[in-house]
């Protein structure tokens, strides 16, 4: 090899070395770039949304031709789920527009804090921010499951003064006289009469969907009842 050729391998070598490092570079940033985001989300705050038509748990037109009823637990991870990829769809879709009357019934199937959150949320219905206060509990930063502290009395009312009007003190003062237990338990045997026994499970003009469903699968379903109804 001339010294030519050798000088022009070592160019070569040291080309496709930058172009290793310059690769190495690029996925040592998207990796932190992936952390960053799953970060951001883990610690992002509630959606924000203004409710109109809101009456306790209950929003939209008194008067639509469909109710949709879904029961919840706040530590359920599938609720969570729904919540994340069905609810803004199923408002924006058919509640805004006078379809649909939607509900929640909030069940303490899963234990001790998913009863305590419950109870807060049939509190902040009684002030009217139920649909506040739920988009706060499910915000990535506050959701807890396994009964592991996450939904206490005193996180449950801090959960409730990031509410904008909430009444901290009478939500404070509900939640530690147990007031509202009568309406979680109304809550359970509701999902019992229906056959319901874990969540979220959807009720619409009287037909149960159990577990998680797809939004497409709403859709069908209160499409077919909006034409039952006459009102597709």
């Amino acid at each position: 090899m001339t010294n030519r050729q050798a000088r022009q391998e070592r160019q070569r070598a040291k080309a496709k070395k930058g172009q290793y490092q310059w690769l190495i570079y690029m996925g040592i940033g998207a990796v932190i770039l992936v952390g960053l985001i799953v970060l951001s989300q883990l610690f992002s705050g509630p959606r924000q949304t203004t409710y109109t038509q809101k009456d306790g748990m209950q929003l939209g037109a008194a008067d639509a031709p469909v109710t949709v009823i879904e029961f919840l637990d706040f530590q359920c991870p599938h609720c969570l789920n729904s919540y994340n990829s069905v609810e803004e769809d199923m408002i924006t879709e058919y509640v805004d527009t006078g379809k649909v009357r939607l509900m929640y019934y909030v069940v303490g199937f899963l234990g001790p804090e998913s009863v305590n959150s419950a109870e807060a949320a049939y509190c902040a219905a009684a002030q009217n921010y139920f649909w506040e206060f739920h988009d706060v509990v499910f915000a990535p930063v506050n959701f807890s499951n396994g009964n592991v502290g996450g939904y206490s009395d005193a996180k449950l009312i801090d959960m409730a003064g990031k509410v904008a009007g909430m009444d901290t003190q009478a939500f404070s003062a509900c939640m530690t006289s147990d007031e509202k237990i009568p309406e979680v338990q109304a809550a359970h045997d509701a999902a019992t009469s229906l056959g319901v026994s874990g969540t979220p499970a959807f009720v619409i003009n009287g037909q149960v969907l159990g577990g998680a469903q797809p939004f497409s699968r709403l859709q069908q379903v209160i499409d077919e009842a909006l034409e039952t109804a006459g009102a597709n």
